[in-house]
């Protein structure tokens, strides 16, 4: 008996990996045709925020100039003329590049660089996809043996569903909306201080974005597992309290290590989100009297 009960586990649990599979695989498939336009997106997402020097408005009106300047020359009989304005427009239109250098560029390296950036973000969105069936399988398997509260209490369940991909998808946007893009501002500016050309590798950059934002996500989902650490009975809010200061170190220790750079400005802005998570966790907890 024992044993035609562990066949018929295996059995369902290879029911249920087919179909977490599956669902990975056609999440995976059909987002691999437009992993293209995802990167161009997040590439127009990261500078469109980047203060471009002066020299690069001056650079389209000496590119102007030039244009203007061999229209000219060819409307002109005189050779002597049109050969110099054509000499100058050249002239105006190299300058016009070396004013124009600091501009930020997204080069690969490696021929497969693109397909396999690409392979790798389609993953990631099968992931994603099959994500929640993930959630579901284990929730049913664990049912019988979570807390009571938890089991017992459905509503409990979906807010803390809610809760949770609320959390992410803030943590999320902050940081591919406003941290990501102001960093690598900060980065660029500092370059260009120094004379140098940023060029990015597609792979580098776009998969250092994509999993940066992933990271600071489900680091937003702090609030919540404090919470349910209270309400388990794991801690109390006055513990929580008590020892604010040791968990501003502790943060501030796992901001550095999240965080893109090693630069202190990139770390504050991933701490003082975390500070304030924390302190608004321990005033929810007050008002709703844990």
């Amino acid at each position: 008996m024992a044993i035609e009960e562990i066949f018929s586990l295996i059995s369902v649990i290879k029911k249920k990996v087919f179909y977490i599979v599956a669902v990975f695989g056609a999440g995976a498939l059909v987002s691999f045709s437009f992993m293209g336009e995802v990167i161009k997106k997040i590439e127009t997402d990261m500078f469109w925020r980047l203060e471009l020097p002066g020299k690069t408005g001056a650079s389209g009106q000496l590119v102007e100039i030039s244009q203007n300047l061999t229209a000219l020359s060819n409307r002109i009989n005189d050779s002597v003329i049109a050969q110099n304005l054509t000499t100058l427009s050249g002239d105006l239109m190299n300058i016009s590049n070396s004013l124009n250098i600091y501009k930020p560029n997204i080069v690969y390296l490696t021929p497969m660089e693109v397909l396999m950036l690409e392979f790798k973000l389609s993953l990631i969105f099968g992931a994603l996809l099959a994500s929640p069936l993930v959630i579901y399988y284990a929730y049913k398997g664990l049912k019988g043996r979570l807390p009571a509260v938890i089991s017992q209490n459905k509503s409990l369940i979906f807010s803390i569903i809610a809760a949770g991909v609320l959390l992410f998808l803030t943590g999320a946007g902050y940081a591919y909306f406003y941290m990501l893009p102001l960093f690598l501002s900060y980065l660029y500016q500092d370059a260009m201080s120094l004379g140098i050309n940023a060029n990015f590798s597609v792979y580098e950059f776009i998969y250092f974005i994509v999993m940066t934002t992933v990271i600071i996500g489900a680091a937003f989902e702090l609030p919540l597992i404090l919470n349910l650490l209270v309400r388990f009975g794991v801690t109390t809010r006055k513990t929580l309290s008590y020892y604010r200061r040791h968990a501003y170190i502790i943060l501030l220790v796992i901001a550095a290590w999240i965080t893109p750079g090693p630069d202190i400005f990139s770390q504050l802005m991933v701490t003082v989100p975390f500070v304030i998570l924390y302190e608004a966790s321990l005033i929810l907890m007050r008002l709703t009297g844990k």
